[in-house]
């Protein structure tokens, strides 16, 4: 099909173009029939002259949502919202639309969030849904281009596992053949192995938690960004993940104006240090609040901290050996806290990570203290046992950080088909 996308259209004026797009609004006058078309690159308004009789039937007949093929003349306009029209010479219907609609695609009536998701194939053709996804679609790009740069190698690990790789996070099991299997809630062995032979790995996919939490932030299904490098420490972890952060949110504000002005999204200030504070000083802080040292960090509590800190990005550092998973590496003057941090958007966490243990003997004493069998992680004992070098890395969901950057009040409105623990469909 030859076609133009509205986006191009300015450049094409006094010229014909086809384009192909969708009904977006109507607007019938005595003497002209004003029809608003819709792609994914912008709008455009096709002005029908009533005298065009067999033009004139034609857009009549069309509703909201119904895909159109237009051929015409562009032509600048001074009285047209958007700035050109186009004097139509043709109108072909290519599929209707069947009213009534599950939702207002133009947002004149508002709807609830779930009869957004239920109908998320009408949802997405709004401008604010649309504006979502195209950042979600240019935070990943940055975040690629941001590692590819500095020499990293983009990894694809299993989904379906054969024991857990977190130990305490419940798991989705799965029939597998004759036998049994999960779904796996991180790819963090399978980084740690990779991070063995490549050294700076990363990855972006889809996991999966089976916990039963009904809150705007948790998913069941979640997607995940995954970073683990030989020869750093969880320090210079946190510098490349304060880098990158920095990176893909300039780089957003730089090329997707745009959509940002769609969502009416103020812009985050990313220009200062993010601090590092440790676990101790958070407890310090939250003491009059009855907190105590070894307890965690609900999101009540860190509620209460960003009412002291204010909303900005920040590091806690040095979490309890209790608190952190098995795989955690402790310092070595203090076995009872972990060279390891949470990355936090005021009371928001988006991502966490640390220096990982990398010696089979250590990892075989942490499994048995924490209740794990050895056997079930056999392969990473052996990768351990072959020269595995020290490595620190990180996860962080991705969703969470879009849902900062839109400014959105749910989760579930930044992902395109959210799973949780009443959601399967659609």
């Amino acid at each position: 099909m030859k076609k133009v996308y509205i986006n191009e259209i300015p450049k094409l004026v006094d010229k014909e173009i086809e384009l192909y797009g969708w009904v977006h609004e109507i607007r019938d006058t005595a003497k002209f029939l004003f029809i608003i078309v819709r792609d994914v690159t912008g709008k455009a308004q096709i002005t029908i002259n009533k005298d065009q009789e067999e033009i004139s039937k034609i857009g009549e007949k069309l509703h909201h949502e119904d895909v159109i093929y237009v051929k015409g003349i562009v032509k600048k306009s001074e009285i047209a919202k958007l700035g050109y029209e186009i004097i139509p010479n043709e109108i072909k219907v290519i599929s209707k639309a069947k009213h009534p609609l599950a939702l207002d695609v133009t947002r004149k009536v508002d709807a609830e969030l779930n009869t957004i998701l239920d109908a998320r194939y009408l949802s997405l053709r709004r401008e604010d849904y649309n504006s979502i996804f195209k950042i979600q679609s240019a935070l990943v790009r940055y975040i690629r281009e941001f590692l590819y740069e500095r020499g990293f190698i983009e990894i694809f690990t299993p989904k379906i596992i054969k024991f857990a790789t977190e130990g305490g996070a419940e798991l989705f099991e799965v029939k597998y053949f004759d036998e049994i299997a999960y779904l796996a809630q991180s790819p963090q062995i399978y980084k740690e192995i990779c991070s063995g032979a490549f050294e700076k790995v990363f990855e972006i996919a889809s996991y999966f938690r089976a916990e039963k939490s009904r809150t705007p932030y948790h998913l069941s299904e979640f997607l995940s960004f995954d970073v683990e490098c030989a020869f750093y420490s969880y320090h210079a972890v946190m510098d490349l993940l304060e880098s990158l952060i920095k990176y893909v949110i300039n780089k957003l504000y730089e090329n997707n104006e745009k959509e940002f002005k769609v969502l009416k999204s103020e812009k985050i200030n990313v220009d200062y240090k993010f601090e590092r504070i440790k676990y101790d000083e958070v407890i310090s802080i939250l003491e009059p609040y009855g907190i105590k040292w070894g307890d965690d960090l609900t999101q009540h509590t860190l509620k209460l901290l960003e009412e002291k800190m204010g909303k900005k990005f920040f590091f806690i550092i040095d979490w309890p050996t209790e608190l952190k998973p098995f795989y955690t590496y402790e310092h070595e003057d203090n076995p009872k806290i972990t060279k390891s941090f949470d990355f936090n958007y005021g009371f928001l966490e988006i991502a966490s990570g640390g220096e990982r243990i990398y010696k089979s003997e250590q990892l075989i004493q942490k499994l048995k203290k924490m209740n794990l069998n050895p056997e079930n992680f056999s392969l990473f004992i052996k990768a351990l046992d072959s020269g595995m070098p020290p490595h620190a890395g990180f996860g962080l969901g991705i969703s969470r950080l879009l849902l900062i950057l839109t400014n959105s009040r749910n989760v579930k409105e930044v992902v395109l088909f959210p799973r949780d623990v009443d959601r399967l469909i659609p």
